[in-house]
């Protein structure tokens, strides 16, 4: 082990399929690789893992369900914690999101371990106990790592006399970046990511039905949650026959090999794993403009096509219609991402983290 040091990874539920338990996987293995002896403590969840970890790294789960509201079992999920790191007595604990912050901070006297918040959302997204844990996080956190400049930024803005350092480091990709094999190029278009109010299907069904009534492509949406049922509705009521809606799976490198292009309607996000993913195998992106995420992956009718300003829903269909329509645009875009996502390298990424832990370790 490196030094004996113990590092914690603290998340709302890990067994879920979804881009920050992905990303968490990705740097847990790293760090275990290195030497690092890795917990994942969940919250809640069955305590298994979507993804694939190194076998070294220990999973707890400290309630076991599907999903708890923090408020209302924050003393029982407090009182689990103290009791797990009485026994692993970390060195480092990592908050996946700025919210979880209020727990590991309540301890953080008592076992002396040193604490990074990890901030998953863009800050302007009021989700959950975010409010108070990044307040907690800019006093008491030794670190607050942010998805992208802009949240950096905010952060600094909102609390200009933070004790915490603070810095910005992209999501790696978790695959290596190849030549395209157009060959292999279907007449499909997808989305990734939970069926949730924040990823905005609902927006994309709408986009859809005046899409569909132009060209002969299929779209399929990977995904899992509560929306579900309420996309199916909707798209039930506009006899709409070319969207499909998936399972999650864990071989989406073949999903990824075969589409053409990749759509975001959310009405918020920290930095998208799902368009990292999809622009490390030469996919163009579309995607509304929301605050943090599309400016910092897709650089504007080079790579994809970032869409702003009102009446977004007839835009990103025009945009659509327009660049499945032109070969020749679709084969430049998929060439220039495939270029650009150099920027999302894994051990570019990595040194930058392991930059933080050597000065806290």
């Amino acid at each position: 082990m490196n030094s004996g040091k113990k590092i914690v990874f603290l998340i709302q539920n890990f067994s879920r399929p979804a881009g920050s338990e992905r990303v968490t996987s990705l740097l847990a293995n790293s760090l275990c690789d290195s030497g690092y002896d890795i917990s994942i403590i969940s919250i809640c969840g069955d305590n298994t893992s979507f993804y694939s970890i190194n076998p070294n790294i220990k999973l707890y789960t400290l309630i076991n369900l599907s999903e708890v509201d923090n408020k209302r079992y924050f003393f029982k999920v407090l009182f689990c914690l103290k009791k797990l790191f009485k026994s692993i007595r970390p060195n480092l604990v990592i908050n996946v999101f700025s919210s979880l912050a209020i727990y590991t901070l309540l301890l953080k006297k008592k076992f002396k371990y040193k604490t990074i918040s990890w901030e998953h959302f863009n800050f302007k997204a009021k989700v959950g106990l975010n409010t108070i844990g990044r307040k907690m996080a800019a006093r008491k956190s030794d670190y607050i790592v942010t998805l992208t400049n802009s949240d950096k930024n905010y952060y600094l803005s909102a609390f200009p006399k933070m004790r915490s350092k603070i810095e910005y480091i992209y999501n790696p990709s978790p695959y290596e970046t190849k030549p395209i094999d157009f060959t292999k190029k279907e007449n499909s278009i997808i989305a990734v990511g939970r069926l949730t109010y924040q990823k905005g299907y609902d927006y994309l069904v709408e986009v859809w039905k005046i899409v569909e009534k132009y060209i002969d492509w299929n779209l399929y949406i990977y995904g899992q949650g509560e929306e579900k049922d309420n996309l199916l509705k909707q798209i039930s009521m506009y006899n709409l026959k070319n969207i499909h809606i998936l399972n999650p799976t864990n071989q989406i490198d073949k999903v990824y090999e075969k589409a053409s292009l990749f759509l975001s309607t959310s009405r918020f996000e920290g930095l998208p794993m799902t368009m990292i993913e999809a622009q490390c195998f030469g996919i163009p992106i579309i995607s509304f403009d929301y605050d943090t995420g599309p400016k910092d992956i897709i650089i504007n009718n080079h790579n994809g096509i970032i869409i702003s300003g009102e009446d977004n829903i007839n835009k990103m269909a025009n945009a659509i219609i327009d660049l499945v329509s032109d070969k020749e645009k679709l084969i430049l875009y998929s060439e220039n991402a495939l270029q650009d996502s150099q920027r999302f390298d894994k051990n570019i990424i990595m040194e930058k983290w392991y930059e933080i832990l050597g000065e806290l370790l």
